[in-house]
């Protein structure tokens, strides 16, 4: 069975800028204008955030990897070869990365805020919707759904055009084990939640069924 490393970071202070610059230096050009083109430092600093999590995952596996070897594939997913496979999400506070061997992974984190229900119908199927409704805490229920999806159809790599035709196949408030499986489109992958932050939802997809090692790390770490 494969294992899917997942290091993940809360950071809610602004970065020094020198350490900012310094890491960001350290990008490919590309990735440092889509970092330098975003309006708010917030988004700036996570995306940033999500490459140093992943370089501090290529030095703590001991991957012959640097950051000058990341590409971008088909609808633009960065990607370093077809051995090694990696994705990166962020939201509120978080910013978390998984890397996996041998198999294709997506990772999403979603605070829990408030949102126009009528997302889920536009997105989620009778049966989901019915245990988001049914569910005592219905805000939870949702981005527990939200998170597998999205960490789904970042796994298979054709991203918002398959996300109405992505569905879990097992629900996420049940117990988790390796045979929870969600459906993209055809494509069929393994998930399971991640236990983050009570304000969060959190899940990890791949192509194959996997074990989690889950590492919390500190801004100190990374540089």
């Amino acid at each position: 069975m494969n294992t899917i490393h997942i290091f993940h970071i809360k950071h809610e202070e602004k970065i020094p800028e020198e350490i900012f610059r310094k890491n960001l230096l350290l990008l490919p050009e590309n990735f440092q204008k889509d970092i330098n083109a975003y309006k708010h430092r917030e988004s700036a600093q996570s995306s940033l955030l999500g490459k140093m999590l992943l370089l501090y995952g290529f030095k703590k596996l001991n991957l012959p990897y640097v950051l000058q070897d990341l590409k971008i594939g088909s609808k633009d997913r960065p990607y370093i070869n077809t051995e090694m496979d990696f994705n990166i999400s962020h939201s509120g506070a978080y910013v978390i990365c998984a890397i996996a061997q041998n198999a294709r992974v997506g990772i999403d984190i979603e605070k829990h805020r408030t949102l126009k229900m009528n997302i889920a119908e536009r997105f989620f199927n009778e049966q989901e919707c019915l245990e988001i409704d049914s569910s005592e805490q219905p805000e939870q229920a949702f981005f527990d759904f939200w998170s597998i999806k999205e960490a789904a159809i970042k796994c298979d790599g054709r991203g918002v055009e398959v996300l109405s035709k992505t569905h879990v196949l097992s629900a996420p408030n049940k117990h988790f084990a390796n045979d929870n499986k969600v459906l993209c489109d055809g494509n069929t992958f393994c998930y399971q939640k991640l236990e983050i932050d009570a304000g969060y939802s959190a899940a990890v997809c791949s192509t194959a069924d996997f074990d989690i090692n889950l590492c919390e790390l500190q801004l100190t770490d990374l540089v």
